[in-house]
This record gives C-alpha cells, structure tokens and sequence, in this order.
C-alpha cells in the first residue's frame, strides 16, 4: 500500500501544480518575474503538501514509521521527476540537461526545495 500511496500522492500534488503553473506563467511572471512567481505558487504547493500528506497515508493505510512514510514521499518523487522530464522533452524538446540548468536561477533552487519538501513530507507530517 506504500507504493499505491506514493503514487496517489504524485498523482494529487502533480495535478495541483498542473492547474497552478499555466497562471503562474500567464499572470504571475509579467508582474513578479520568474523567482516571484514560482514564489508565490510555492506557498500553496507547500500548503496542499502539508494537508494532504496524512491523509493520503491515512487513506491507503501507510504506517507511521519512518520507512513506509520515506518510501511513500521517494515514490512520489520518482514519478514527479520522471514525469517532468517527459513532459519537458515532449513540450520544449529538451534533454535531462534541463536539471543541471535549475540550480543556475533562484526560481530553480525554489523548485528544488519544493521537491525536497514534496519527498520528505509524508515523513516530516507522520
């Protein structure tokens, strides 16, 4: 059921930052550029993690310990990470070298630590 929860997890957190990125890039970087936007979508990308967390573990049964609820956030990961990168390779046309490029802009480390985050909740909200 750790796996299953991973997944779900990935699947909720990954279609709320689908529906928040268009307006992150549609009304938020004309006004705030691109470290302000990704900010600003930071803030209820963290809230929905916190929220949802326990209770995606609750609802698929993942005890709390640490190694299902570690398990349950590195699933979630793994899918996030596969996943953007199909679908900057499919959208933009761009190899993995895109991950190298993140950690060169402040909006890239702001990503990066939301993905720390997304990966360490379920353990951290246990």
């Amino acid at each position: 059921m750790t796996v299953a929860a991973g997944c779900f997890w990935f699947a909720a957190v990954f279609a709320l930052g689908f529906l928040l990125g268009p307006i992150r890039m549609l009304v938020l970087e004309p006004v705030l550029g691109p470290a302000g936007a990704v900010a600003v979508e930071a803030v209820p990308m963290l809230a929905a993690m916190v929220v949802l967390a326990p209770r995606i573990a609750r609802l698929f049964e993942v005890p709390a310990e640490p190694r299902p609820r570690l398990l349950m956030g590195l699933t979630g990961l793994a899918l996030t990470v596969a996943a953007e990168t199909a679908l900057v390779a499919l959208l933009r046309g761009r190899g993995l070298g895109f991950w190298a490029e993140r950690v060169e802009t402040p909006e890239g480390w702001i990503y990066l630590g939301l993905l720390a985050a997304f990966a360490l909740m379920p353990l951290l909200r246990r």
